[in-house]
């Protein structure tokens, strides 16, 4: 009740004053108009058709200067009217040139109230706006007057058409006397608002600064009239509106970017501060605090959902700084329910709004006016509503609106997750324990694991060898019975013996493919590295693959890029990547075809691998591979599912094999495949495998010695 007093004798004290300069000043221009009518007569009369353009081009400036006003603080603003009024003077006199400048003063300033132009004036009090209207004939009226005065007393004359230094110091004694006289003028309103004198003499010091910058175009624009008559006037006016709106315009960017500046630091605040909280008592504190740079909290309230009893508590409730009780309410009534109801942001500028609105509010015993609610949603849930009250009127804009929404959405994330987090903490004993138990299983589980692969291992060796032996005589008798017996034997016998030797080198075959697959699981199976000519070894694998061919009439074209170079690579193994895709190759192509086999020498740059590489390329026509089993194809036993290729005979290892012996080297392997037109196999290989895999290794060396050294 005492602050209601307070602001009210506040508001009676600002009007009188208006009121009382405002009189003032009409009264002493009438007496002066009065007692100076000759004088006026005489001027305009020298001026003669020159008067009616000075005296428009002067209220022009005067009223476009007062409506690009400049704001120095919460209550006053740097007006450039004053220079207009300087300018003025030396020309028409103190009589019109008072009366130009209250008439453009008063004008903007009512526009402002109606809500026109670039400055409006607030809707708080329109009573005292109106009143500050009335006043602006002291503001500026006295201070002309006063100023017309001191002009004549340096030995001034109306007209001025001399354009001597000493016509021009003049001017600038009577630009310094108008300035003192509208901050005498002007201190009464800032005493009433309650100003120090830091203030007055900041505002003094910043105001003065800026008129002393604009007082040379008074100066020189009053000077030129008596050498270039009303033109030079409306140049100098022109280019002084141009100047000063883009003053203007950088100073209302230049505000704007510093709120927009703090607002963001204080977001980037709000979110650091209230992250690393998990209490939420200290997390509802934090928001608070985070809050205070940036909204006015006053009266300042967190309300959260309690879903129990579907009542809204109020968990932290301020006022002035001093934490009330808390204290619950049923959803339903108050503007907080209706927030927390329809999801939204509500901002309302006095008590006649919320009554428009048709929303009841709940008595908290805060005689406020404006009022700013906002929702806190976390994972389309509504948690609670953060409100600000205030006892102005319109004391919450849009951008007020939008950060406390934005500092809205973080807390109730942060709440979400403090909740969340308790939630956690009670079931991280449980997962704990499950945890021990599910690792024991684990490691139970790897011991069998690790207990059958050494069995596997131990099997494969003595399979191996267990039947490698006997093959090994199959094979070498059936051999021999194909060099000595076709004569002695009958054809169909002697297709017996050649099926038992064929039969014999394919399950060795087999078998050698799954020791060397097996090796490879196990990481024992080595790269014996050696340079050699790599188009020697395709000669001998082409020779091997045109006899397997040569039955189905499926015809074998190579070419290797002459810039191809010899390479430092595992030779045998590198000879049974060729066989296995050049057979693979051979075994699905229809009969009388052409299977391709191209290499060629890829730079560091062009290759996939980043080191000189070696591309070889295996291409036939068959019956290709469907896109669905494109990604399979390389899987141990694994066979296209086609009736064409159950139909030819295959293990499924081949690929599987290539793939693992392309990997050693540190290769890839790729495939492009149309059903129906065949398959293109892609082997890349570097040059030297040895160098590349200490490239390699130093990388990787490079790169945990960054990831651990000091920033």
């Amino acid at each position: 009740m005492a602050g209601g007093n307070s602001e009210e004798a506040l508001r009676r004290k600002l009007i009188a004053t208006f009121l009382f300069q405002g009189i003032a000043a009409y009264l002493l221009l009438v007496a002066v108009a009065v007692f100076r009518r000759d004088d006026t007569g005489r001027v305009l009369a020298e001026l003669g058709a020159d008067a009616p353009y000075l005296i428009a081009i002067y209220f022009a400036l005067a009223f476009a200067l007062s409506l690009f006003k400049f704001k120095l603080s919460e209550k006053t603003f740097v007006n450039l009217a004053l220079t207009s009024s300087t300018a003025m003077l030396p020309l028409l006199g103190p009589v019109v040139s008072c009366c130009i400048a209250v008439a453009a003063t008063t004008i903007t300033r009512a526009l402002g109230v109606l809500q026109l132009g670039p400055n409006k004036s607030s809707l708080d009090d329109p009573g005292v706006n109106w009143a500050r209207v009335f006043g602006q004939a002291g503001t500026y009226g006295i201070p002309v007057l006063f100023a017309g005065s001191v002009y004549e007393a340096v030995g001034g004359v109306t007209p001025a058409l001399d354009s001597s230094w000493v016509s021009a110091l003049r001017i600038a004694i009577t630009g310094v006397a108008l300035l003192f006289a509208n901050h005498v003028v002007m201190d009464q309103v800032e005493l009433i608002y309650g100003s120090t004198l830091r203030d007055f003499v900041r505002d003094t010091i910043v105001d003065a600064t800026i008129f002393g910058l604009t007082l040379p175009y008074a100066v020189l624009m009053s000077l030129h009239f008596g050498s270039m008559g009303p033109g030079a006037i409306f140049g100098w006016a022109f280019m002084f509106v141009v100047f000063n709106l883009v003053a203007r315009n950088l100073a209302v960017t230049r505000g704007a970017r510093d709120r927009l500046v703090h607002r963001l630091a204080s977001l980037s605040n709000v979110g650091r501060t209230i992250s690393i909280q998990f209490k939420t008592d200290e997390l509802l504190r934090a928001i608070y605090e985070a809050c205070r740079n940036s909204v006015d909290v006053s009266f300042f309230s967190i309300a959260i959902h309690d879903e129990a009893t579907n009542e809204l508590v109020a968990e932290l409730d301020i006022r002035d700084g001093a934490v009330l009780p808390k204290f619950r309410f049923p959803v339903g009534s108050g503007l907080n329910s209706w927030v927390f109801l329809n999801r939204r942001p509500l901002r309302l500028a006095d008590t006649e709004e919320t009554e428009r609105m048709g929303i009841v509010a709940v008595d908290d015993g805060k005689a406020t006016e404006g009022w700013l609610g906002v929702p806190m949603i976390a994972r389309d849930r509504v948690l609670g509503v953060i409100s600000v009250q205030s006892f102005k009127k319109n004391a919450f804009s849009q951008d007020d609106e939008i950060l406390l929404t934005t500092i809205a959405n973080q807390a109730a994330v942060a709440l979400d997750n403090a909740v969340l987090f308790r939630d956690l903490s009670h079931l991280t004993g449980q997962l704990e324990n499950r945890v021990l138990d599910r690792t024991n299983e684990l490691q139970e589980t790897n011991l069998r694991l690790v207990a059958a692969d050494r069995s596997k291992s131990q099997f494969l060796a003595q399979m191996s060898h267990e039947l490698r032996t006997p093959l090994n005589s199959i094979i070498g008798f059936s051999g021999v019975l194909l060099g000595s017996s076709r004569a002695m034997l009958t054809a169909r016998l002697f297709k017996f013996v050649e099926n038992i030797h064929e039969a014999g080198q394919h399950l060795l075959t087999l078998i050698n493919d799954i020791l060397d697959l097996s090796k490879i699981e196990a990481g024992r199976l080595e790269v014996a590295a050696q340079r050699f000519d790599l188009r020697k070894t395709v000669a001998v694998v082409e020779r091997v693959i045109r006899g397997v061919g040569g039955e189905a009439g499926i015809r074998l074209e190579s070419r290797v890029a002459t810039d191809v170079p010899d390479v430092n690579l595992d030779e045998g193994k590198v000879k049974q990547i060729l066989l296995n895709l050049l057979s693979n190759a051979v075994k699905f192509s229809h009969p009388n075809s052409t299977v391709g086999l191209e290499i060629e020498r890829l730079d560091g740059a062009a290759s996939p691998l980043a080191v000189e590489s070696i591309a070889i390329r295996v291409s036939d026509s068959g019956i290709g591979i469907p896109r669905g089993e494109l990604h399979r194809i390389f899987d141990q036993f694994y066979q296209v599912d086609t009736r064409d290729a159950r139909a030819r005979r295959g293990t499924g290892l081949g690929l599987s094999l290539a793939r693992g012996l392309v990997d050693l080297h540190g290769g890839r392997i790729d495939v492009e495949s149309t059903e129906g037109a065949g398959s293109t196999f892609t082997v890349l290989l570097p040059v030297d495998c040895e160098q590349s895999r200490d490239d390699e290794a130093g990388s990787r060396d490079e790169l945990l010695e960054g990831a651990g050294s000091p920033t």
